[in-house]
C-alpha cells in the first residue's frame, strides 16, 4: 500500500461512520473559517504534505472539537509523520467518538506499539479484530505480528505460534516474521530489538525450520532442526521444538526428545505436558501419570496436566479419581473445549448421562475463534 491509498487507510475511519458523524453536525453550522480550514487540510493530506495536514486538521477540530473525520486525519497525518504520541492522542479521541470503529482501535494500537506501551497496544489491537471493518492484508498482517509479539513476550508462546502461522499459510516470508517464528520456537520472551547479536544467526536459523513446520512442510523442518541441535545441542528450547515437529509421524523419537529437553531444563512443562499426551496415546499410561503429576506439582494451576491425569486414572480403572482431575481442568480453564470433551466421556463412561449431556453441550458451543478470544481476554499481556 502506499501514496494517497495509505493515507486514506491510516485515517482509520470508516464511509459509514464519517457520513454518520457529518450528518449528526450539521444543526450546529461551523463559523466560515471551519469550512475554510477543513478545504485547506483535506487538499494538504491529499497532496502528502502531512505537516501542514497536521497542523490545519489541528485547528480544525478546535474549532468543532466533535468533529470525528477530523481527528482521524489529524491522527493518520501524525501517524505519518511518525509521531507516535500525538497520533495515538488523536486516535483515542476518535474512539470516544466512533466506539465500535474497528479500524480506530487497531491504529491506537499501533501507536501503542511503536511507543512500547505493549499493555495497552495489546487490548486495543485484540478490541479492533472484535469489531472487525479491518480488510487490507497489510494491515491484517501487521496486527497478526505485533498480537504475536505480544503473546511471545508475555510468555504466552502457544498463542503466539497460532498468530505466526496465518503468515506461513499465506505464503508471506519476510525476515522480521521469520525472526519473530524464531523467537517463538526458542521460547524467548523478548522483541527483535532485544535479541543479543550473538544469538541473531540462532534465530533465525530456528526461525526457518518453524516456518517449514508452520507451511506443514514436515521433511525439511526435521532435517533444519536436527542440524541446529547438531550445532547447538544444548540449547534450551530446540529439543522440544524438535519433539513437537516429530510427534505426528514418530511419538517414540518425539518423546526422546522431550526427555533431552527435560535434562537441560527439568522444570519444562510444556515438554512434560506435550511427553504425557504421547505417552498416553501410546498406551504407556504409568510413564504418562508420572509425568502429569510432576508436571502438576509445578504448575498446579496448569489445566493441561489435570486433564491429562485424568484421562489416564478413568483408562486405568480409577474414574472417580480421574473425574475430578477433570472436573478440575474444566474449572482452571472453562472455555477450553477439550477439558469439556473429556470430562462428558468420563461422565458417559460411569453412566452419569447427565452431566455427560451438560459437558457435550459446553464443548459443542465453544469455537475455535471463541476459545482463542476467550484464552486471550484470560492471559492479556
Amino acid at each position: 500500500m502506499g501514496g494517497n491509498s495509505r493515507l486514506w487507510a491510516l485515517v482509520g475511519i470508516s464511509c459509514v461512520t464519517v457520513a454518520g458523524a457529518w450528518s449528526q453536525a450539521l444543526p450546529a453550522q461551523p463559523p466560515q473559517k471551519f469550512s475554510e480550514v477543513a478545504h485547506q487540510a483535506e487538499q494538504a493530506f491529499q497532496e502528502n504534505r502531512l505537516d501542514d495536514a497536521a497542523k490545519l486538521y489541528r485547528e480544525a477540530v478546535r474549532l468543532r472539537p466533535q468533529w470525528p473525520e477530523g481527528w482521524g486525519y489529524l491522527a493518520a497525518a501524525e501517524f505519518g509523520r511518525e509521531r507516535y504520541s500525538a497520533a495515538a492522542e488523536a486516535y483515542r479521541k476518535t474512539t470516544v467518538l466512533t466506539p465500535k470503529n474497528g479500524p480506530s482501535w487497531m491504529y491506537l494500537g499501533f501507536c501503542e506499539y511503536e511507543l512500547r506501551d505493549y499493555r495497552s497496544a495489546f487490548e486495543h489491537l485484540m478490541k479492533s479484530r472484535q469489531l472487525g471493518g479491518v480488510d487490507d492484508p497489510d494491515q491484517i498482517a501487521k496486527v497478526r505480528y505485533e498480537v504475536a509479539m505480544l503473546w511471545d513476550t508475555a510468555g504466552q508462546f502457544e498463542m503466539g505460534a497460532k498468530e505466526l502461522t496465518y503468515f506461513a499459510q499465506a505464503g508471506e516470508q519476510i525476515p522480521a516474521v521469520i525472526e519473530a517464528t524464531g523467537l517463538n520456537v526458542l521460547r524467548m520472551p523478548v522483541f527483535a530489538y532485544e535479541v543479543p547479536p550473538a544469538k541473531h544467526d540462532l534465530v533465525m536459523k530456528a526461525g526457518e525450520a518453524g516456518w517449514k513446520m508452520n507451511e506443514q512442510h514436515i521433511e525439511d523442518a526435521r532435517k533444519l532442526y536436527a542440524d541446529l541441535l547438531a550445532a547447538y545441542p544444548k540449547e534450551p528450547n530446540l529439543h522440544y521444538a524438535y519433539g513437537l515437529t516429530l510427534a505426528a509421524s514418530d511419538q517414540e523419537a518425539a518423546v526422546a526428545e522431550l526427555e533431552e529437553e527435560l535434562e537441560i531444563n527439568p522444570k519444562h512443562v510444556p515438554a512434560m505436558v506435550e511427553a504425557t499426551l504421547l505417552c498416553l496415546e501410546m498406551g504407556q499410561l504409568e510413564k504418562s501419570e508420572k509425568l502429569a503429576r510432576r508436571a502438576m506439582a509445578i504448575e498446579p494451576k496448569n489445566y493441561a496436566p489435570h486433564n491429562l491425569l485424568g484421562r489416564v486414572l478413568v483408562q486405568t480403572g480409577h474414574p472417580d479419581t480421574g473425574i475430578a482431575e477433570l472436573e478440575t481442568a474444566v474449572h482452571l480453564a472453562p472455555k477450553i473445549a477439550a477439558t469439556h470433551f473429556n470430562l462428558a466421556q468420563a461422565y458417559q463412561k460411569t453412566g452419569k448421562s447427565a452431566a455427560a449431556t451438560r459437558e457435550f453441550a459446553a464443548f459443542k458451543k465453544l469455537t475455535p475463534a471463541q476459545e482463542g478470544q476467550d484464552a486471550g481476554a484470560q492471559a492479556n499481556p
